[in-house]
């Protein structure tokens, strides 16, 4: 489903869902935002933040000013040809979701989602104590406690 929608918004607007993620948080507020606090809204990675703004201004979907209290900080927002991209794609985004549920009880998959959440932390988790309990089961083999 991912790649179909990715394949359209590239096709139609030429977004990226990354971009497309971008600009939504940029319309979420009113205000101009810091790269900082996108990236934090966003949940990516601050510097592919950077390098995807960067291509939007290219697109002239974002524009860049400095803050007026603080010259080390730039503050991003919509450009209003943005804006339209972003109504333009409202109803086929809704369109296509609906198309995608057709059928799917919303409390089961409520209940699916909240699994997978769950499953993910014990994975990270899992993930995150692997490195020592290599290295402890290393030093068993080596004969050292």
């Amino acid at each position: 489903m991912v790649h179909m929608s990715s394949h359209h918004f590239k096709k139609l607007w030429n977004l990226r869902n990354t971009d497309l993620r971008l600009l939504t948080v940029l319309e979420s507020d009113d205000e101009p935002l810091s790269v900082n606090e996108i990236s934090r809204r966003a949940l990516l990675d601050q510097a592919w933040v950077s390098r995807s703004l960067r291509a939007l201004e290219r697109a002239q979907l974002v524009e860049r000013r400095k803050h007026s209290r603080d010259s080390r900080l730039t503050l991003i927002t919509l450009t209003p040809r943005a804006r339209e991209i972003l109504d333009e794609s409202r109803p086929y985004a809704e369109w296509s979701e609906k198309v995608l549920l057709n059928g799917v009880d919303e409390v089961e998959l409520k209940r699916l989602l909240d699994r997978l959440e769950t499953n993910t932390q014990g994975l990270l988790n899992a993930l995150e104590s692997l490195p020592k309990q290599l290295r402890q089961r290393d030093a068993k083999k080596r004969g050292e406690s």
